[in-house]
């Protein structure tokens, strides 16, 4: 079954990022995995960012966001520890969106909570399933989160709320608390309370409940899988503006590397040539079904990249 090896909270204030801790040095073949809110919709950059045709990346692999009525965001972010990667904490950047004349905000700061949790990953332990929900200026103090579809090996449910903290209950009282970072900072605290359920079940949707005096509850989920197939998603680059006009200027594309396999040797490229194909001992590209043998050599390759469960 999934363990979790380690967690963190981390927070910022009024700042351009946040430097999440892990709670530890994780090994190659881990999983971990980030929730992080923010005071507002700040643009966010996860660790190994790129978006230059010339950059061969390490990105995280982002799960869901979700803007709350321009006041928050809640995010996820995912990332299986490879070869290339080192150090106890990861850097998320704040960017703010270009000024386009048109009544936009210009955001470059921001107050932030996270959470960081780490999967052992001597079970090849891999996402399975993600969604995100939430409430705004609603005198309610009880919802459900986003059903989830499929049964796991272990869900992580969290709950982001302002000026204090939240609970969460479900049918068996299986679920216990991982890890909680409170930010006392800005015009309301923002708490962040990330809880963990073993053997979800299909169609598992935890209560949230929080204060009536509290605006906003913003909830996220994450469940893993230990169990193959997987596929691999090579590493990618965001490449904007998607369209030369103002309502499109603000979006990216990703675009994903191809990874070939020389005898042993990795590179991750774009626009190969039939030639440089054909000669490769493999080819990875997006959503490719793999190998337990493939999973082990990629990680060790350090070319980057991540898996997703399928079952």
């Amino acid at each position: 079954m999934s363990t979790i090896k380690f967690s963190a909270g981390s927070i910022a204030s009024t700042a351009t990022s946040i430097t999440v801790a892990l709670g530890g040095i994780p090994a190659v073949g881990d999983l971990v995995v980030v929730f992080l809110g923010t005071n507002n919709e700040i643009i966010t950059h996860q660790p190994g960012w790129a978006s230059e045709f010339t950059a061969v990346p390490n990105p995280w692999f982002e799960g869901n966001i979700l803007r709350n009525q321009n006041t928050a965001t809640l995010s996820t972010w995912y990332h299986t520890w490879n070869a290339s990667d080192s150090g106890s904490s990861v850097v998320f950047n704040f960017i703010p969106a270009p000024t386009l004349g048109i009544g936009d905000k210009d955001l470059s700061l921001a107050n932030a909570t996270a959470v960081a949790v780490v999967f052992d990953g001597s079970l090849s332990t891999a996402v399975l399933e993600n969604n995100i929900a939430g409430v705004d200026g609603v005198p309610v103090n009880t919802i459900n989160s986003a059903v989830l579809k499929l049964p796991a090996s272990l869900a992580l449910n969290a709950g982001f709320c302002d000026g204090s903290t939240v609970t969460l209950s479900d049918s068996d009282a299986t679920a216990s608390l991982v890890q909680q970072s409170s930010n006392p900072n800005g015009p309301t605290a923002l708490t962040l309370s990330v809880y963990q359920r073993a053997n979800s079940p299909a169609g598992y949707a935890p209560t949230f409940t929080k204060p009536l005096s509290a605006q906003l509850l913003m909830t996220a989920a994450i469940t893993v899988s230990d169990v193959l197939p997987q596929i691999y998603n090579p590493p990618y680059i965001e490449e904007g503006p998607m369209a030369d006009n103002r309502l499109m200027f603000r979006y990216r594309v990703n675009r994903f590397f191809t990874v070939l396999n020389n005898t042993g040797t990795f590179s991750a490229q774009r626009y190969q040539s039939t030639d440089q194909i054909a000669a490769a001992t493999q080819v990875f590209t997006n959503n490719q079904p793999i190998s337990s043998t493939d999973r082990t050599n990629l990680l060790a390759s350090g070319v980057g990249g991540d898996f997703r469960a399928l079952s």
